[in-house]
């Protein structure tokens, strides 16, 4: 049985969906829009009008020439009815690939599946195909070939919890052994963020998490998304946001003379290094182009890759296992982290940095 070079895909949901949906439409020498799975709503419908394809309310209304699903709908770990899609599309012989996050068990019970059917399956961790962050995974690969990791500190909001486990573990190799532990703070002081020490691969992690949820919105109130800094023998590689810039801090190194003596005015080579310096391009998008474009180029490299795999038609242990283990590490964090505080703050529009800059004033000669 085939597949065909140009595969036929279906995505199931419109939110976050619309990336899948733009990322398929940026390939269309590799795969061809079949229709959108969704529960019928006026903007799903407008969405099948956009792109020109049917509107399918149930799996089981689904042509048979299907090749392959982007599940793009809450799990059941998070109250939503992704996992029970997957399973259905796997069930009928359809590839998946799924949104993260996924409890380890669902995802356990999905792979049981996706092996039986002997269909291919992906959770997509997303960010680490974002730009700046596959920058970062590639730059943190570089440098832990030459030095050796001291430290892991990173920050991020609980929406976005999982991909940080998952760039960790792109980032070390392995995520095994990994410990955590919610460092006691007063509720009173605790602020927006809950801090958790560790382990992750073996490399000391601390942690801060924003574990609050908006009930009226649960998709805004985000202070950050990814900030993460991997400390080395040579350096420090910080990551400034998920969608910003890639900074690589040289360690200082001092000389001492013969009787003991630090002169700061000595000729050193390492002393000539630049305290900071940007890898990569040093322009950053705005968020509408973070949405339209990066977001769009990110779900096509993790299709084109999901495409390569059906295509070989062969089951990767190791990327399952991968999966299972960051489903794993994430449900731990979870369990030191809690169920997420709900907080209603006020609505407060960004501010531009341009306003910001205009108040800052030059240095006192």
């Amino acid at each position: 049985m085939k597949p065909p070079s140009r595969l036929r895909a279906v995505v199931c949901g419109v939110t976050f969906g619309q990336t899948y949906l733009n990322g398929l439409a940026s390939l269309p020498d590799q795969f061809e829009l079949a229709g959108i799975v969704a529960r019928g709503s006026a903007f799903a419908q407008a969405c099948a009008r956009r792109y020109g394809v049917p509107l399918y309310t149930a799996v089981e209304h689904l042509p048979p020439d299907i090749d392959m699903a982007c599940v793009v709908v809450r799990s059941g770990v998070v109250g939503g009815a992704g996992t029970l899609l997957a399973l259905s599309l796997l069930e009928r012989g359809i590839h998946v690939i799924q949104e993260q996050p996924l409890h380890h068990d669902e995802l356990s019970a999905i792979l049981r599946t996706s092996r039986k059917n002997r269909c291919q399956y992906r959770l997509n961790g997303f960010y680490p195909d974002v730009e700046q962050v596959a920058r970062f995974i590639q730059a943190s690969r570089f440098i832990l070939g030459r030095r050796r990791a001291i430290f892991l500190d990173a920050a991020c909001s609980i929406h976005v919890l999982y991909p940080l486990i998952d760039i960790i573990a792109h980032v070390l190799g392995s995520l095994r052994p990994w410990s955590f532990a919610a460092l006691p703070v007063a509720k009173a002081d605790a602020g927006p963020f809950t801090c958790i020490a560790g382990r992750i691969g073996g490399v000391p992690l601390t942690l801060r998490v924003q574990n609050q949820l908006d009930p009226r919105d649960p998709d805004n109130n985000i202070h950050l998304f990814h900030q993460i800094s991997l400390g080395t023998e040579g350096g420090t590689l910080n990551l400034a946001d998920s969608h910003g810039q890639l900074l690589w801090h040289p360690r200082m190194h001092l000389l001492r003379r013969n009787d003991g003596v630090i002169d700061l005015s000595a000729e050193h080579q390492p002393l000539t290094l630049p305290v900071s310096s940007i890898i990569g391009p040093p322009a950053v998008p705005s968020y509408h182009e973070v949405f339209n474009h990066g977001w769009t180029e990110a779900v096509a490299r993790c299709l084109l890759r999901f495409r390569d795999a059906i295509i070989a038609g062969v089951q990767d242990a190791r990327s399952q296992q991968s999966m299972l283990s960051a489903a794993r590490a994430w449900g731990d964090l979870g369990a030191q982290l809690g169920p997420p505080e709900e907080v209603m703050p006020p609505e407060a529009s960004p501010l531009a940095a341009e306003s910001i800059a205009a108040q800052v004033r030059e240095p006192l000669a």
